[in-house]
């Protein structure tokens, strides 16, 4: 049953988008006013490394719209050589822990949707990923970013990743 429900005056649908969607019933919307909601940009895998003589490695994202900011994000040296190795499509003697994964997304007919790094507690940044499939509706799950890009990198098409607005300030 998808009804309406007309906007009373002053009130603004914040449930619909730019393009028309239809706005979601009261129930689905989600808690607090837009404003409180993280705004997210899309960003790139710019680099991974270690700058000594710090003893970890780090994941270096940069926006793919103006400004342009960066965000470097630490992360363990097993997890950067992975990244690096992805990035330069390399592919190691056996199945890293990802590549086993990605082929078993492949045979059970499910991807990676989109890589979000939500926020930052206590110095340790967290992230969800989202699965989606042909027959079910998209699932979300946290992850660490190091393992979240790496399952990104390894799909056979780009996955987006998305960073809160708020981790570049």
């Amino acid at each position: 049953m998808n009804e309406e429900i007309p906007l009373q005056t002053g009130e603004v649908d914040t449930a619909a988008d730019s393009v028309g969607e239809q706005a979601l019933p009261e129930t689905e919307k989600l808690p607090g006013p837009p404003e409180q909601l993280p705004k997210f940009r899309q960003a790139v895998v710019a680099s991974v490394g270690v700058r000594l003589p710090e003893t970890f490695g780090r994941l270096n994202f940069i926006e793919l719209d103006e400004p342009k900011r960066a965000l470097g994000i630490p992360i363990s040296i097993e997890q950067a050589g992975i990244i690096a190795g992805l990035l330069d499509g390399l592919k190691p003697p056996r199945p890293m822990m990802g590549d086993l994964f990605c082929e078993v997304m492949t045979a059970f007919d499910f991807s990676v949707a989109v890589v979000q790094i939500t926020c930052r507690e206590n110095g340790v940044y967290l992230a969800q990923i989202t699965f989606t499939s042909a027959s079910d509706r998209p699932r979300m799950f946290p992850c660490r970013p190091s393992d979240g890009v790496i399952l990104a990198l390894g799909q056979p098409l780009p996955v987006p990743i998305l960073i809160d607005e708020d981790l570049f300030n």
